[in-house]
């Protein structure tokens, strides 16, 4: 199943979700005339465009390789998680500012129960979909499942702190509800930033160590007993779909089975880790 196939509805599914909240949260913002909630409505509006870029990544991330692209464009999801984490944060950092002149400025929150169960609702259909990503990214890891998956947590931890802010204003007073606005923005704009180191580091091409350990100590093993040893293993990705491993083998005897290794490590590799891979050999004295 292709990558467009396997998380596309989905996506449209949270984007649209998403998209409810936001408004839902902006309407109860403007009756009650609370900034942590006018943030947290805009965080849930970053959160649809990010979702709608990353549908659109989909469908380059499925597209046929050219002659320009022989490799295909599986890497348009590593730069489709990149843009998100930007959104992300540049979103948090205007919603500090914004809470921030609050904050100087303070302004009256009118608080209404009816409103606090309705925040609270959100906030477990944000746990809701934190939960499904979690279970599809296992099943099928991508940079931008990680990416969803971490800010539908994120946000649910996010519209809890604005429940519990937009509670404590009928106690406390008006300050808490735009420090609570702040610390929320900030987090949000944190977690943006990391975000975007760790995408933009697939960018550059890091790589998996983990992955790519488990796939060294498979081909050692399946070597084991044969008159083939590892020299080196070079990885590429070009996407969480699209990874190839060349594995250069040697040998102190031409008298060897080579295409029966060969074979074998092709199969082991393609069905086990979903690797492509290009083997040779050469003798050694």
């Amino acid at each position: 199943m292709t990558m467009k196939k396997r998380i596309s509805p989905l996506l449209i599914f949270a984007g649209a979700v998403n998209f409810i909240l936001f408004f839902t949260k902006l309407y109860i913002a403007i009756r009650t005339n609370s900034q942590s909630i006018y943030t947290d409505s805009i965080n849930n509006l970053s959160d649809t465009l990010s979702l709608c870029l990353a549908l659109i990544g989909t469908v380059f991330i499925n597209k046929s390789s050219t002659d320009k692209f022989k490799h295909g464009f599986g890497k348009a999801e590593e730069l489709t998680a990149f843009i998100m984490s930007l959104i992300m944060t540049f979103a948090g950092l205007e919603l500090a500012y914004s809470s921030l002149i609050r904050l100087m400025t303070p302004v009256p929150v009118w608080y209404f129960t009816k409103y606090a169960v309705i925040i609270g609702c959100t906030c477990l259909v944000k746990l809701t979909l934190g939960i499904i990503f979690t279970v599809r990214y296992k099943k099928a890891p991508s940079p931008v499942l990680k990416t969803v998956m971490l800010d539908s947590f994120l946000d649910c931890g996010s519209t809890a702190a604005t429940l519990v802010s937009f509670t404590l204003t009928n106690y406390i007073g008006y300050s808490v509800d735009s420090l609570l606005g702040l610390a929320i923005s900030i987090v949000i704009a944190v977690s943006g930033i990391r975000l975007i180191v760790s995408s933009a580091s697939c960018l550059l091409g890091s790589g998996d160590t983990a992955f790519e350990n488990e796939v060294i100590n498979s081909v050692e093993t399946l070597c084991n007993g044969t008159p083939f040893s590892v020299k080196d293993i070079e990885f590429h990705s070009y996407g969480s779909d699209r990874k190839y491993a060349v594995i250069h083998l040697v040998s102190k005897s031409r008298e060897c089975d080579f295409f029966e290794i060969k074979n074998k490590i092709n199969t082991t590799l393609c069905d086990d880790y979903n690797v492509t891979t290009a083997v040779d050999w050469e003798v050694i004295s």
